[in-house]
């Protein structure tokens, strides 16, 4: 599946991998990071989201622990990107995935 996953809950099927480049456009981001999708099986499947739809802040824990912690959504929220986010997830997590996303093999980028 190489599929757009839109925040209104309209999807646009990708026939052929595409450049991350071109998925920044399709999601309007400029850093994205990635969410594997173990679930949905062989081949393995990855979630590009954008890296800055949420505002953060970073936590010193000391000892050089680090924490970056989101404090508020940039982006509206993505109810089938979470859904597909907390079926990888154990129980209780809450984070909610922000924004458009794209959903492709990971043997498109893979080395």
């Amino acid at each position: 599946m190489r599929r757009v996953i839109r925040t209104d809950g309209t999807f646009l099927d990708l026939p052929e991998p595409v450049s991350l480049a071109h998925i920044c456009e399709l999601i309007g981001a400029h850093t994205t990071d990635t969410v594997v999708l173990h679930h949905m099986g062989s081949p393995l499947h990855v979630m590009v989201v954008d890296d800055q739809g949420y505002e953060t802040e970073l936590i010193d824990h000391g000892n050089g622990c680090f924490e970056q912690r989101c404090v508020r959504a940039r982006k509206p929220i993505n109810a089938e990107a979470t859904r597909l986010y907390h079926a990888n997830c154990p129980p209780g997590i809450t984070h909610q995935i922000v924004g458009d996303v794209v959903v492709v093999p990971d043997e498109d980028y893979a080395a």
